[in-house]
């Protein structure tokens, strides 16, 4: 990559797409600009430059919160203590502040909090690092974060009301990452999906692009929450783990005789058994049971789901994951059982998951993408 001392591109979400594509780079799903919030879609308190997740075998997640200042004086002291407070309200396992430059004393502060830091300088430094910011896609792809802020600036003039709404959305999604349990964000999604995916035709080529850019995330927001919920139930009973999660879809966070009790005052009907379970519950448990019966694969499907669905195309069979040694190929035909699941339970074809290259609005055009990045770089899709 060339232009590394080009201090224009160290500003703002320039350093942080440098650094979401250099933790891309190491296995993790990227995500930039995630709200703190109490509950998904609440007031947020501060937002997280970027958070990233990644699942290990057995499964289990580290998540870590990474903040990124470029400032000439970036008052690193400061950030540690930010960094490390806000690593315990989003339940972050590690802390990362980046800045242009630290002292070796800052650095010995944040060792004792826990918190490490970066300079952008390692970060950029070498070929590997340069490769994978060419090869960087989703959040860490400059010219899509480009792409999406033009297509969201055009949708506001056309459509101010669906412009908000998408926007609503993006945002309660991203703060699934951090708050609320796996199987009741997993419902809220499915009727994110069900909702904006029934509409992906209609509208401006914009307006469909970006709709489609909003079930696409979705997707892979709900890959998380499925992981997740393997990741607390892998040692359970099946017959015990597959119960539980019938009622968490059932009854989300509302106990169940509470939920019973607003049910009748709802539709005047007595349960006595119970609510009866959403009609794809049985698709759902079914797609929990193969993560869990495959931790090595289950490991990385968010990631296959974030390459399949806002990379260049589907990871070839033979292409090998370095950071768990197996083949994502075989991740990909598993994220592949999670996309139909998720069709089946929003009621949307399979087929939304899928480009159609005959519709202007379901692709950035390669010119578009090209005058967003500002060079000749492959083009991506979404």
């Amino acid at each position: 990559m060339t232009g590394v001392k080009n201090t224009r591109e160290r500003k703002g979400p320039g350093l942080e797409l440098r650094t979401a594509a250099y933790f891309q780079n190491l296995g993790y799903l990227v995500r930039r600009g995630v709200k703190l919030a109490i509950a998904a879609g609440s007031a947020d308190v501060t937002d997280i430059d970027l958070l990233a997740v990644r699942f290990t075998v057995p499964l289990s997640e580290e998540r870590l919160i990474v903040d990124c200042k470029d400032r000439k004086k970036p008052k690193p002291y400061e950030r540690v203590l930010w960094t490390r407070g806000l690593a315990s309200f989003a339940r972050a396992d590690r802390a990362v502040v980046v800045v242009p430059r630290v002292p070796w004393q800052a650095r010995e502060f944040g060792t004792q909090g826990n918190v490490e830091i970066l300079e952008a300088r390692e970060m950029y430094a070498g070929t590997a690092d340069a490769d994978a910011i060419e090869s960087a896609y989703g959040e860490a792809d400059p010219a899509l974060d480009q792409l999406t802020l033009l297509r969201r600036q055009r949708v506001l003039q056309q459509d101010g009301n669906l412009a908000k709404e998408l926007a609503k959305e993006d945002l309660k999604l991203r703060q699934m990452l951090i708050v609320g349990h796996p199987l009741t964000n997993l419902n809220r999604i499915i009727r994110t999906l069900s909702s904006v995916g029934k509409q992906i035709d209609q509208g401006t080529e914009e307006m469909r692009w970006l709709k489609r850019r909003t079930c696409y995330n979705a997707g892979v927001i709900a890959g998380v929450m499925l992981v997740r919920f393997a990741c607390e139930t892998k040692w359970t009973p099946e017959g015990e783990w597959s119960d539980y999660a019938r009622k968490k879809l059932t009854y989300g966070d509302v106990p169940p005789q509470k939920a019973r009790q607003l049910a009748k005052l709802a539709l005047d009907t007595d349960f006595f058994e119970g609510l009866p379970s959403p009609e794809y519950t049985d698709e759902i448990v079914g797609a929990i049971g193969s993560l869990i019966a495959q931790p090595t694969l289950a490991a990385t499907v968010p990631q296959a789901l974030d390459f399949r669905l806002f990379g260049q195309e589907l990871v070839s069979e033979d292409t090998s994951d370095s950071s768990t040694g197996v083949t994502l190929g075989d991740s990909v035909k598993l994220s592949k059982q999670v996309l139909s699941a998720l069709s089946y339970a929003a009621e949307v074809s399979v087929n939304l998951w899928e480009v159609d290259t005959n519709d202007p609005g379901s692709t950035a055009t390669v010119s578009e993408n090209r005058t967003a990045r500002g060079r000749n770089w492959p083009h991506r899709m979404i």
